[in-house]
């Protein structure tokens, strides 16, 4: 289903499909050797050197109700070609994948509006791969390299892709309810203690799971709170 356009650098795969997204089909993936202007949630610089695996999706067939769980089914993908490959990987709400506590992927999903009318959804997707130092990158993580795991990244983009767009029809139908059991498998926070930092904002309680639109479900002192946006903390 996909349209595979790969690039030996650009600032941003995201950036690049946003800016061409009018004049390329739905579908169409875009991956790089290497990012000079990779990004995450927040703005947070990503740091995409040679190694990895950086590439973004263009998608223009979804609902606007069921574009926030896009990233979940890719994150959810992600987890699902980590496992072919002997790997048990947990999920950090919303979208984060970690192995061993440490984060291995990131994703990042942006929208394209014409006059406040959704017109496509980017999703951008980092993946740690043959990265032997990630000392620098400012929290826990990993890459397949370190933990003894070896693949090309062509083969690991195909299993992915081949995940998600399996995955892709019955979530535009469904939403999040179409993955939530296997989201919620591999929810490692659940019936944890944490807090959700949105602005300035903290809140604090434990995680009794995901609600059927993808949001995190946590017991506060205030009551069970239903949080759509937010960065988790354990």
């Amino acid at each position: 289903m996909s349209y595979l356009l790969h690039l030996e650098e650009v600032d941003s795969t995201n950036t690049y499909l946003k800016i061409r997204q009018g004049s390329l089909p739905h579908g169409t993936v875009v991956y790089a050797d290497r990012q000079t202007a990779g990004r995450g949630r927040y703005s947070r610089k990503w740091i995409s050197d040679e190694g990895g695996l950086y590439f973004s999706v263009l998608l223009k067939t979804i609902q606007d109700s069921f574009s926030p769980n896009l990233t979940q089914l890719m994150a959810l993908s992600i987890c699902y070609a980590l496992e072919k490959l002997g790997l048990s990987p947990a999920l950090k709400w919303p979208n984060d994948v970690q192995i061993n506590g440490q984060k291995i992927s990131g994703i990042l999903s942006e929208a394209v509006l014409e006059k406040n009318r959704l017109q496509a959804v980017v999703l951008g997707v980092g993946i740690n791969l043959h990265q032997k130092n990630l000392e620098h990158v400012g929290q826990p993580a990993t890459s397949l390299q370190l933990l003894g795991v070896h693949t090309d990244r062509d083969t690991l983009l195909n299993s992915v892709l081949h995940f998600f767009w399996q995955g892709y029809p019955d979530l535009c139908e469904k939403g999040f309810e179409s993955i939530r059991k296997d989201y919620t498998q591999r929810f490692a926070a659940l019936d944890k203690q944490v807090s959700v930092q949105h602005g300035e904002k903290t809140i604090s309680g434990r995680v009794q799971g995901v609600s059927p639109r993808g949001a995190l479900l946590l017991q506060t002192a205030q009551g069970l709170q239903e949080i759509y946006i937010g960065d988790l903390q354990a």
